[in-house]
């Protein structure tokens, strides 16, 4: 059942907003572990493109939104709640009014782990890129004069970057590419949102450059035809890989000159200026295969699991272990619960709808919204206020093969209790569609 959290509606009044990015890339000399694969061990050894967080703030002169897009892999929820609660404090605005959101790039440095602890490669770019990201979002939501009004225009392009990185030949693929400028009364480009579903992972496991990856590419690239900032708001992209899967820099710039390509076809619409500004907050419990989680039920669950062949890694048992003592150590504390709890939000603009979800939803969820709202713009964004969970599409549960650490494997790895039920994707549909709506 998902449950409404808040809800903020202020239709009618002038609205304004103010942008403004900031550096977070490794500075010269430093060497950190970048995120994302398994198999990579030393460390980066170059800068590709820079990485930046971008804050896009919106009001309507008593309420504001603050959107926030890092050129990260991830933020752990945790990590993601207590930035943005210090981000809240400093500001004024309230938690609910601000999405941390990362494309999701396998480029930048990792901010989690024993590598980000004091001592460890990447601890002094954590604490470089808290205190940029913190001020950054700070200095954008209280800086009132340089607040302005704004015009809007949105376009649809396809793209041929990506493809469903399990099911290569016919599996579900989503191509579509939105984009919602927001321009100077006069015309001039304040900052451009593309939206796309694909993982940033043009560049493998053997590449060490830090990078934004193809939005980075691409995002340079329409900034010096158009003017204005760009900035990517990563899509339903659990299943979506570039289409020739991961290789090294050289795919990264041809996978973000084509989206470039197929974007500057675009023939914008203007979004009619209605004063529509909705928050909608909400959070859904995703069912796991058991009603009840108990100790008894996780050890058998751990006995069952251990014995597979088949697994995602070579250190299967051992992680199967681990994963089984840390659940238990949770139980006397309170902290296992029976479902797993997804935040997730929406944000009407002129009519224009930014929905927000963590995880990594796969691309027929984005789908199926945008059929169930034809004629709305809906900009879908995963990985937002923390990653913490894989969903896996009906049809991925179904055709199993190829999604078996996403269905089977992923709760020991994201320390969930219990893997997730057949029936989560019905009620993640529901609440997404619910969220939606109660923006509209």
């Amino acid at each position: 059942m998902a449950a409404l959290l808040a809800v903020s509606c202020n239709g009618g009044g002038k609205l304004v907003c103010n942008y403004n990015a900031a550096d977070i890339s490794t500075v010269e000399g430093e060497h950190t572990m970048l995120a994302g694969f398994a198999a990579r061990n030393d460390l980066s050894t170059d800068l590709h493109l820079p990485l930046y967080t971008h804050c896009l703030v919106i009001g309507d002169g008593s309420d504001k939104v603050c959107i926030i897009s890092n050129d990260l892999m991830e933020i752990q929820p945790d990590l993601s709640l207590e930035w943005r609660k210090e981000i809240s404090e400093k500001s004024g605005l309230p938690l609910d009014r601000i999405f941390m959101h990362c494309i999701h790039t396998h480029s930048a440095p990792r901010n989690g782990g024993w590598r980000a602890e004091p001592g460890g490669s990447n601890y002094s770019h954590k604490q470089r890129l808290h205190q940029v990201l913190v001020d950054n979002a700070v200095k954008t939501i209280t800086d009132d004069a340089a607040f302005r009004p704004f015009k809007m225009e949105v376009g649809k392009a396809q793209t041929s970057i990506n493809g469903n990185r399990c099911e290569k030949e016919t599996g579900p693929v989503d191509r579509d590419v939105y984009v919602v400028r927001f321009l100077e009364k006069s015309g001039e480009p304040i900052v451009s949102v593309m939206n796309v579903a694909c993982h940033p992972v043009c560049m493998g496991a053997r590449s060490l450059l830090v990078s934004s990856d193809y939005p980075g590419v691409a995002g340079k690239i329409l900034k010096e035809a158009w003017g204005g900032d760009v900035f990517q708001l990563t899509g339903a992209a659990g299943n979506m890989d570039p289409a020739r899967g991961p290789r090294m820099v050289e795919y990264a710039e041809e996978c973000g000159r084509s989206l470039a390509d197929s974007i500057l076809t675009i023939s914008f619409s203007p979004v009619k200026a209605t004063g529509e500004f909705k928050v909608v907050n909400d959070t859904v419990g995703l069912p796991y295969r058991i009603a009840k989680v108990t100790p008894e039920a996780v050890i058998a669950h751990a006995e069952e699991i251990s014995k597979w062949d088949k697994t995602v890694s070579a250190t299967w048992k051992d992680d199967v272990a681990g994963w089984k003592e840390l659940i238990l150590s949770r139980f006397p504390e309170g902290k296992v619960h029976d479902t797993l709890e997804f935040t997730l939000g929406a944000v009407n603009v002129n009519g224009v709808i930014f929905f927000f979800s963590q995880g990594e939803p796969f691309c027929e969820y984005q789908m199926t919204a945008r059929s169930h709202f034809p004629g709305r713009t809906v900009i879908f964004a995963g990985y937002t206020n923390g990653q913490n969970s894989y969903l896996p599409s009906a049809h991925a549960y179904e055709y199993r093969k190829g999604y078996e650490y996403e269905i089977d494997q992923m709760h020991v790895y994201i320390k969930a209790p219990y893997p997730l039920s057949e029936k989560m994707p019905e009620a993640y549909s529901e609440a997404i569609d619910k969220t939606i709506e109660q923006a509209l």
